[in-house]
């Protein structure tokens, strides 16, 4: 008697789980991946830069305390970023370069940010 009272909920409920949703769903997809930056001389320590078109902290990992000094960068096609030495700059959005990728070079030949070193950025998706 009971496993025919439960069955027949789950049952019951089966068309509309397997039905097409009424309404367009919204994912919170995941930023662009902009390209990277080196934050460590002579070591693999890269950070992601993605396309949140903000100001962002160059971070390694939220382990290390403080932002991260980049000094390398690697951009790949399809974003155009900007580098600042503080957030401050970043937010009054200075006059700063902008660097469109894709950038050239392999692994170990990224170009190079003259000092002092920046630790915010701001990508946008240029496509």
């Amino acid at each position: 008697m009971y496993l025919t009272s439960i069955l027949a909920t789950l049952f019951s409920t089966l068309p509309a789980t397997l039905s097409a949703p009424s309404s367009p769903l919204r994912h919170a997809s995941d930023p662009y991946q902009c390209g990277y930056v080196l934050t460590a001389r002579n070591a693999s320590v890269y950070a992601g830069l993605s396309a949140y078109s903000a100001c962002t902290a160059i971070y390694y990992n939220q382990s290390i305390p403080g932002y991260q000094d980049a000094y390398a960068y690697t951009l790949y096609g399809g974003c155009q970023c900007t580098f600042h030495l503080t957030g401050e700059d970043c937010f009054k959005d200075t006059e700063a370069p902008i660097y469109h990728g894709p950038t050239f070079g392999k692994p170990g030949q990224e170009s190079l940010f003259e000092e002092p070193m920046p630790k915010w950025y701001n990508c946008v998706r240029s496509e």
